[in-house]
């Protein structure tokens, strides 16, 4: 097995694990979510109510899904995707709850953001947040994106952005546990003592799971976002966040500081 392939399980087996947010029951992951990126669900609802037919590459739970859902006019399509069943299955049951007051009904299933199941201009826009930048190629994940949009489509993606504090942070400690690793001859061994503990926070989510337990983590400067995307017909870009959960005083959207690029990119 080479290492993309050994890292590519490892990842699965992370999400399957670790599902993205809180393991609790939807109020809870809506309310832990939005408390860290309170920013989100109004850029959501935006661009929910521009298009027809949806691709969410990396849906985790499915709280983004419900918000994009509701947001949509009568007759049009949602599907979201995500490497891991284990999210797959708690953003269907989920769905459950809400499919009789949505105009648009939600569906589901197991994807691979490199190889995405769809056929070419299938799409009217792709929503993606905090996913590519975890892939093994990022750069076909793009590719991938731009291939099942629509002529005239939109991709909206939120990528890691550098520099960042919070992203820098977490490369930082990234680091200390490879010394650790080396160290004691393990691997993630600091990820492998927080699960040990149950390190799912109220607060936090799975973010220093993530931190310490995901393979990929990329980060990209303008210049490197621009190349990314250079496929497309247009790009913009805007920076959201700062975020530390509740410490960080809301977190109103767009700023300077921000750890998030919010790439706007038409095909």
């Amino acid at each position: 097995m080479d290492i993309d392939r050994a890292n590519m399980k490892t990842t699965r087996e992370f999400w399957d694990s670790n599902p993205c947010g809180v393991h609790t029951d939807f109020e809870a992951q809506k309310n832990q979510r939005y408390a860290m990126e309170p920013w989100l669900p109004g850029q959501l609802e935006r661009l929910a109510s521009g298009h027809r037919s949806i691709l969410e590459v990396g849906c985790g739970q499915g709280v983004d899904s419900i918000v994009i859902c509701r947001s949509m006019q009568a007759g049009g399509t949602y599907v979201g995707i995500d490497y891991s069943g284990a999210s797959i299955g708690v953003a269907s049951a989920n769905a459950t709850r809400f499919e009789a007051d949505l105009p648009v009904v939600p569906s589901y299933r197991v994807g691979d953001a490199e190889n995405l199941p769809f056929g070419d201009a299938t799409f009217d826009a792709v929503y993606s947040m905090g996913v590519i930048h975890h892939t093994a190629d990022p750069a076909k994940a793009v590719s991938e994106v731009h291939r099942v949009l629509k002529d005239g489509g939109k991709a909206y993606i939120l990528l890691y952005r550098r520099p960042s504090l919070k992203v820098g942070a977490a490369k930082g400690l990234r680091v200390v546990q490879q010394g650790v690793d080396s160290l004691l001859g393990t691997e993630r061994s600091i990820y492998k003592a927080l699960r040990k503990r149950g390190s799912h926070s109220r607060l936090f989510g799975t973010m220093f799971l993530e931190c310490f337990g995901v393979p990929y983590m990329y980060w990209y400067n303008r210049s490197e976002i621009e190349r990314l995307f250079a496929g497309f017909s247009s790009v913009s870009l805007k920076i959201f966040g700062p975020n530390f959960g509740r410490l960080s005083g809301g977190g109103e959207g767009e700023t300077r500081f921000g750890y998030f690029w919010w790439v706007e990119a038409t095909r």
